[in-house]
Parts: structure tokens; sequence; C-alpha cells
């Protein structure tokens, strides 16, 4: 049996500047996706856990499915399998996946918590799919895989956070390890609803395509000033900055939980921000 696990990520700063080229800083966070494959004689059989999905296919069957997010497992694993080139596939195999850690246990699991599941569990697909077929494996092939099932929306620094761990630096597709301020400390909030990430990337790039973008040049500055000076007055400048492209772009990034944590943390004198897409999910 061949199996990998793969952790989830927040962004602590540069969502939606990073899609401008922007740096953005990036957390693995210690929420895993689990994978692993194993021979079965006659046919693949495909289970998932957290997101439940099982299916019992041919390998001719599995090798004419369509890549879609919809059919959960299926559709991981038909992914996984372009993104290598389509490997020939033995006549059968068992593959289970396992994303419960990124899900609310008081919601019976029904609600994800917006920390890259999908990137965790397609980099960990991908690895033990990968070595158990004999292919070689390289970030690309996540990246690749996690690009057909989500439209291709996205700057793939949560498939960076998944394969690098830790903490990075993400800019314009390149992965460089990074330090944690000294004089910062942090914790995150579940803001008690999730949040569709490829609804706002929708968004957002219906408004970028629109033009006047002076807020989001205003956003990307105030992400490259925090690698120069990480402290709580250029955070709260980027907050500052992310708030007012929400206003002008409507892209819903600060929902009323995000806004009223927002003034809680204005009262305590520390700063807070949603991470991420933002409209639910963490802060």
């Amino acid at each position: 049996m061949i199996e990998y696990s793969a952790p989830g990520k927040a962004v602590v700063w540069g969502e939606y500047a990073v899609l401008e080229g922007a740096p953005a800083l990036v957390m693995a966070v210690d929420r895993y996706a689990f994978a692993r494959i194993e021979p079965a004689a006659e046919s693949w059989q495909l289970s998932s856990a957290g997101f439940e999905s099982l299916a019992e296919l041919s390998a001719a069957e599995l090798q004419a499915a369509t890549v879609s997010e919809a059919d959960g497992i299926t559709g991981l694993v038909r992914a996984v399998l372009s993104a290598l080139g389509d490997p020939s596939l033995p006549a059968g195999a068992r593959i289970h996946t396992d994303t419960r850690t990124f899900h609310n246990e008081d919601a019976g699991n029904a609600q994800k918590l917006g920390i890259g599941s999908s990137a965790a569990v397609c980099t960990a697909a991908s690895a033990a799919i990968a070595e158990f077929l004999d292919q070689s494996f390289d970030e690309s092939v996540p990246l690749n895989a996690h690009r057909l099932l989500q439209g291709k929306a996205g700057s793939g620094l949560d498939v960076a956070a998944a394969c690098h761990g830790g903490l990075i630096r993400f800019q314009n597709g390149e992965t460089t390890p990074a330090a944690w301020p000294e004089n910062l400390s942090y914790q995150y909030f579940w803001v008690g609803q999730a949040a569709k990430t490829s609804a706002h990337l929708a968004r957002f790039g219906d408004w970028r395509a629109a033009g006047d973008t002076r807020t989001l040049d205003a956003l990307c500055l105030a992400s490259e000033a925090l690698f120069e000076t990480p402290d709580l007055a250029h955070l709260d400048e980027y907050v500052a900055r992310l708030k007012a492209m929400d206003e002008t772009a409507g892209l819903g990034i600060f929902s009323e939980a995000h806004d009223r944590l927002r003034a809680l943390a204005n009262r305590a004198q520390v700063v807070y921000k949603p991470c991420g897409a933002g409209g639910g999910d963490i802060g």
C-alpha cells in the first residue's frame, strides 16, 4: 500500500494581489488530506471520506471519463491521470482519500473550513498515484490536476503550500521559504459559514477585465510593503486596501462575520483580516 498526506493552507497576506503578480505569504496548516492506493484484481475501486464519494470502474471506463469536480473521487483520479499524461493502467486498484479534518467537526462534516482541501487532496492523490504507476512526480502534477478540476482559476499558492509545507513566499508560480515575523503573533478564526472560492475568483476576474484596477494596484503595493516591514501598521494598511478593493469591485470578501471580527479586533488594538478569497471560511 502507498499512502501520502498533504497539508491545507492559510493566506497570511497577498490574496487577490498574488493574481496580479504581487507576493503572498502562505502558511501550511496542520490539517491533512490523505490518499492511499493499493493493487486490486479486476476493477478500480474509488472511495473518499470528507467529501463522500464512491465508484467502481474498469480501467477503460476510468480513462474514458471526463474531468469534472462534480464527479467526486472519480473526477479527482481522472484529473490526476490526465496531469500524468494518461499513462497505461493495470486492471485494478483501490484508492481512498480522506479530507475529514478540513471540515467543521461541529457541523457534521457538512461545512468546509476553507483551508485548501481540494489542493491538498490533489497533491496527496497525485503523489500516491504517480508512485503506484511508476511515473515521475513534481509540483506540476497536482497543479495541473487541480486546475483541471477548478477551471484553471487561482494562482496555485494552495498547491504550493501543500507540496512545500511550512511558511512560504509565493509569487508568479515561484516558491521560496519564509520566516515568520518575530514581532507578530496570530490566531485563526472560522467565521461559521463556508464560501466558494471559485465564485469569488470569477467575480474578481470579471471586475479586473472591466478596467479600473487602481484599488488592486494599491493592494499589490501593500502586499509588497509587508515583506519589507512586516508589522501591525503595515498589516492594517493592507487590510484597509483589501477592504477598499472589495467595496469598489463588489466581491463580497468582507462578510458580515468578517466585518464584526474586524471591529472587535480594532477595539482590542490588533488587526483582523479574511484569509484567502473571503466571503466566509477563516480569518
